[in-house]
């Protein structure tokens, strides 16, 4: 900082580390620098050596070709659905284990759905209740993982409006379907034939949806993008066996008119999922 003596020395402090005083300079005989030099000893030049880099060659590329938009939406939601869940399955557990066990094996063995039948109505137990909270709420969430994983997520939508949108089609379609089925064996006089088929699709519903609780919990907090492909995958499996079991099912029961078994297969089963494939397709 200048001080008074600025004007007196010329603009030189002297003893400080202000700029030289000047060539011609009566009192250059009073200037000390070497205490300058002992408080702050003159910088020592850098030197730059080549030395072998800690860092190692990476052969990793982008993933995506610019910036993704910062995801703000909120998915405590799904946690208390996860939760929900646990409880429902822990009272079936705990009130109708043995009604649970009867339906895994009916969907084992196809003899085992006579008993299921035997002991009662599974069409109006309360099993049924929340065996069928399982499944809406499990394969909704779990065909949003899908679309959130292969990135299909239509624009300007976030994770619980899409949700509910599967939630809500995946109940009025199965809604429609069994209506239909109902309807069709009035008009057509199989009753019989309609309501085995009913009790085949129902069976394997909750077996589906239970199957899937425990692999949509781990893949929403792991982010498992190969786990979603294998419950995917397995889910598929389950469908198809559910397809031949129905059709073999209708082939050895004299009830059952093969014309009929055929318009439930073609129409119910096939004809949705390619409308499925079609619309995932255009997107």
């Amino acid at each position: 900082m200048h001080t008074d003596t600025v004007g007196f020395y010329d603009y030189c402090i002297p003893l400080t580390n202000e700029s030289k005083p000047p060539s011609v300079d009566s009192l250059k005989k009073y200037y000390d620098f070497s205490i300058y030099n002992y408080i702050t000893p003159p910088k020592v030049p850098k030197q730059f050596c080549e030395t072998v880099s800690v860092f190692g060659r990476h052969e990793l590329s982008p993933v995506h070709k610019g910036p993704l938009p910062i995801q703000r939406h909120s998915a405590d939601w799904i946690t208390i659905i996860f939760l929900a869940c646990l409880f429902i399955f822990a009272w079936i557990q705990t009130s109708y284990s043995k009604r649970l066990g009867q339906i895994f094996r009916a969907v084992a063995q196809a003899h085992s759905v006579n008993q299921l039948e035997r002991e009662g109505n599974i069409f109006s137990e309360r099993i049924t209740l929340g065996l069928g909270f399982i499944y809406y709420t499990i394969c909704s969430i779990f065909v949003f993982q899908l679309t959130e994983t292969y990135n299909l997520i239509p624009q300007g939508m976030n994770n619980l409006e899409l949700t509910a949108i599967i939630f809500s089609c995946l109940f009025l379609y199965q809604l429609l379907k069994s209506m239909l089925v109902y309807i069709t064996g009035i008009i057509f006089s199989t009753r019989e034939s309609a309501r085995q088929y009913q009790l085949n699709t129902l069976i394997f519903n909750y077996v589906i949806g239970i199957f899937l609780f425990p692999i949509t919990i781990i893949a929403f907090y792991w982010d498992s993008k190969a786990l979603i492909t294998v419950g995917a995958i397995v889910v598929v499996i389950l469908m198809l066996y559910r397809f031949f079991r129905g059709f073999l099912t209708g082939l050895d029961k004299n009830s059952y008119n093969l014309f009929y078994l055929l318009l439930y297969l073609c129409t119910l089963e096939i004809l949705p999922l390619f409308l499925l494939f079609k619309a995932i397709s255009k997107i």
